[in-house]
């Protein structure tokens, strides 16, 4: 590869600058072009800035087009509270709410040939049926 003189590259870099400066041209001129586009039509439609700053406008759709992938916005303030506990590991106090993947401490033991309902906190919640395991009403 032969090797390039200082001038060639001199000269190189003026052609892209100038390249450059002629995508620039362009550019400006298409936003030109737009920003007198959205005016007519802004009086065409009698709208003021002020009117674009008003949320937009819904569509009467409910529900989003199939296929769509946009997630669902979060209702403010609607944080859930921290899930209580519900296995503890006696020994080291470690403890775990019963979802997501068992902590280490809990899979070590159950590999050990100990059970979950071991380290239940509340093993009397935990013997009542499924649809009373809420909390017992107190008497």
């Amino acid at each position: 590869m032969a090797r390039l003189s200082y001038e060639s590259i001199q000269k190189q870099i003026q052609k892209l600058q100038e390249q450059a400066k002629k995508l620039e041209a362009g550019r400006d001129a298409k936003k030109i072009k737009a920003v007198a586009q959205v005016n007519a039509l802004m009086k065409k439609l009698n709208l003021s800035i002020e009117d674009l700053k008003v949320s937009p406008v819904k569509t009467g759709r409910s529900k989003p087009a199939s296929g769509s992938k946009t997630p669902k916005p979060k209702k403010a303030g609607a944080a859930r509270p921290p899930v209580p506990p519900k296995y503890r590991d006696e020994l080291s106090g470690q403890t775990w709410t019963g979802r997501g993947k068992p902590p280490v401490w809990l899979k070590t033991l159950l590999d050990q040939g100990r059970t979950k309902e071991e380290f239940l906190i509340n093993k009397a919640a935990a013997a009542l049926p499924v649809h009373f395991s809420a909390e017992l009403p107190e008497h």
